[in-house]
């Protein structure tokens, strides 16, 4: 019974964890990881909620999938980060190129 108890905390923690990311689009790159997040978060909130509360012993999946779908959430949040600063580091790289061009330009006029 220990195991179902550990799957249903996973199971809730990756729940909330997703749904964080889905509510507030913390760090995600494009609109379809904020579905795909908030999808699996309902699917994983409503499973542990069945598991937890209305399941009367017997036989249950354990969905592995299910543990894995915030470490593919991690992922995309890193890279969603990572080219955040990116895009950053180039609007602030063309800034200055286009500051250069402009004073380059007015020393340059008659």
């Amino acid at each position: 019974m220990s195991l179902l108890l550990f799957y249903v905390v996973l199971l809730g923690l990756s729940a909330l964890a997703l749904l964080l990311v889905a509510v507030t689009g913390f760090g995600a790159a494009e609109v379809e990881d904020r579905i795909f997040s908030g999808v699996g978060a309902l699917a994983a909130g409503a499973y542990a909620f069945y598991l937890m509360f209305q399941f009367q012993g017997g036989t249950y999946f354990f969905f592995y999938g299910a543990l894995f779908l915030p470490a593919y959430t991690a992922y995309r949040l890193f890279k969603g980060f990572r080219d955040r600063e990116q895009n950053r580091a180039d609007r602030q790289t063309m800034k200055a190129k286009e500051q250069a061009a402009g004073e380059w330009r007015s020393a340059r006029r008659w």
